[in-house]
C-alpha cells in the first residue's frame, strides 16, 4: 500500500517557527494552483510513476489546506481518486489539515461530502501567550469553536497538533494547554518539541536575545510530563511525537515511518517510489510554469541503494514505540540487522537505550533512549 500527499503551500500569515514550503500573501494563486495539481497527477500517471502502486491513504498538508475554496475541494479529490490507483480494502483514510481560524461551515460540508474522514487541527497551544509567541493568528476561543463545528459535521477522527518547549513555558503552562486540548476530545495528538530553524522569525528573536528557549533539563521535564499526562487520559504514545486512542493511529504517517512508498504532489512535495526519492521544485512560480507546460515539476532525483534503504527503514521504524520487526526487515532487504549492526545494538542495550524481546524478534528504544533519540539513531544511519 502507498500514501498520497498533497501540499497546499498557502498561508494568511507565516508562523514565527515555520520552515516549511509555504507562502504568505499569494492567495490569489490558489485556483490556478489547484489546476496545476490536477495536471501534475495526470503527468505522474503518464510517466508511469504510479505503476504497481495502490493508495490507501491521502493527506492534505501545508501550508493551510483549509484556505482552499470550498467549492474546489470535491472536484480536486474526485480527480485525484479517479486518476490514481486506489485501494479500499481497509477503507481509504483521507486526512485534511485545518487551521482553527479558517474552519467554516462550507469548508466542512465540502470536505465531508468529498470523503475526508480525518481532520488534523493545528491548535499548537491553548494559551494566548503561547499563540502569540508562535505567531499564530487564531485565538484559544477560535480553536474551541473550530472543534465544535468539526464535531457538528460528524467527524469522529480528530487529531490536534501541539508544540511545546516554547520560550517561557513551564510544566504549569503546558498542563493548561494539555488539559484544554484533551477536553476537546481528540482521538489523536501530535506533540512536537519546538525546534528553531534558521530563516524563521523565531530564530531571529532567539538570536537577538529577545526570547530564551527552555534548557535541556527543562525540555526533558516537559516531555516526560506530556507523555505521562496523555497516557493517563488514554491517549497512548505510538511514535516519538504521536499519540492516539486505540485504533486511531495515523495510517498515512505510519507508512512514512515504515519507509513505504508515497507520492507527493504540489510545490515542494517529496515522493518516495520504488527506492527513488523525487523532490519537487520549491519555487511556486516554477512549479506552475512547469506543470502548465506539461512537464513534471521534479527538480531532483535520488536513487537509494539497498543498504541505504535498509538503514533508513531501520532508523525510521525505531521512532515507533513498537520498534523494528527484525525478521520482517531481514526478509524485506535480505540483510540481517543483528549481523549488520551486531555490537552496536548490544552496546545500546547494555547502556539501557534499547531493548530486545526474548525471541530477538523485535527491537525498540527504551524510555531513556527515546528521550535522546536523535543521539541514538544517529549511530545507525
Amino acid at each position: 500500500m502507498a500514501g498520497l500527499y498533497i501540499h497546499i503551500p498557502f498561508c494568511r500569515k507565516r508562523c514565527n517557527y515555520c520552515s516549511f514550503v509555504s507562502f504568505e500573501g499569494r492567495l490569489h494563486l490558489i485556483r490556478q494552483y489547484i489546476s496545476c495539481l490536477k495536471r501534475e497527477a495526470v503527468l505522474t500517471v503518464e510517466a508511469g510513476l504510479t505503476d504497481g502502486l495502490s493508495f490507501d491513504t491521502v493527506y492534505f498538508g501545508g501550508g493551510t489546506p483549509s484556505l482552499l475554496p470550498a467549492d474546489s475541494i470535491p472536484g480536486l479529490i474526485d480527480h485525484l481518486l479517479s486518476m490514481l490507483p486506489v485501494s479500499s480494502e481497509n477503507g481509504l483514510e483521507i486526512s485534511f489539515e485545518c487551521n482553527p481560524e479558517s474552519v467554516h461551515t462550507p469548508l466542512l460540508d465540502a470536505i465531508r461530502k468529498a470523503g475526508v474522514n480525518r481532520i488534523s487541527l493545528g491548535i499548537q497551544d491553548l494559551t494566548e501567550k503561547g499563540l502569540l509567541t508562535l505567531g499564530r493568528i487564531h485565538s484559544v476561543s477560535d480553536a474551541k469553536r473550530a472543534v465544535r463545528k468539526i464535531r457538528e459535521f460528524g467527524f469522529k477522527n480528530l487529531s490536534v497538533d501541539i508544540i511545546y518547549g516554547l520560550p517561557g513555558q513551564d510544566v504549569r503552562l503546558l498542563e493548561r494547554t494539555l488539559t484544554e486540548a484533551v477536553s476537546l476530545g481528540p482521538t489523536h495528538v501530535s506533540a512536537y518539541e519546538l525546534t528553531v530553524e534558521k530563516e524563521t522569525r523565531l530564530y531571529q528573536k532567539v538570536k537577538k536575545g529577545e526570547m530564551t528557549l527552555p534548557g535541556q533539563d527543562e525540555r526533558l521535564e516537559l516531555t516526560r510530563f506530556l507523555e505521562t499526562f496523555l497516557e493517563t487520559k488514554g491517549i497512548n504514545q505510538y511514535e516519538i511525537s504521536n499519540f492516539a486512542t486505540d485504533g486511531f493511529e495515523c495510517r498515512h504517517n505510519v507508512n512514512y515511518w515504515k519507509c513505504g512508498d508515497y507520492l507527493g504532489l504540489g510545490c515542494g512535495a517529496v515522493s518516495y517510489i520504488n527506492g527513488t526519492r523525487y523532490f519537487n521544485t520549491t519555487d511556486i512560480n516554477d512549479y506552475m510554469k512547469r506543470t502548465e507546460a506539461k512537464e513534471l515539476p521534479v527538480s531532483q532525483r535520488e536513487r537509494l541503494d539497498r543498504m541505504t534503504r535498509f538503514r533508513e527503514t531501520f532508523v525510521m521504524s525505531l521512532r515507533m514505540t513498537r520498534g523494528v520487526e527484525l525478521v520482517s526487515l531481514k526478509n524485506r532487504f535480505q540483510i540481517d540487522p543483528l549481523s549488520h549492526y551486531g555490537g552496536l545494538i548490544e552496546e545500546m542495550c547494555q547502556n539501557g537505550l534499547m531493548e530486545m524481546d526474548d525471541r530477538k524478534a523485535r527491537l525498540k528504544l527504551t524510555e531513556r533512549g527515546r528521550y535522546i533519540s536523535n543521539y541514538v539513531l544517529s549511530h545507525f544511519v
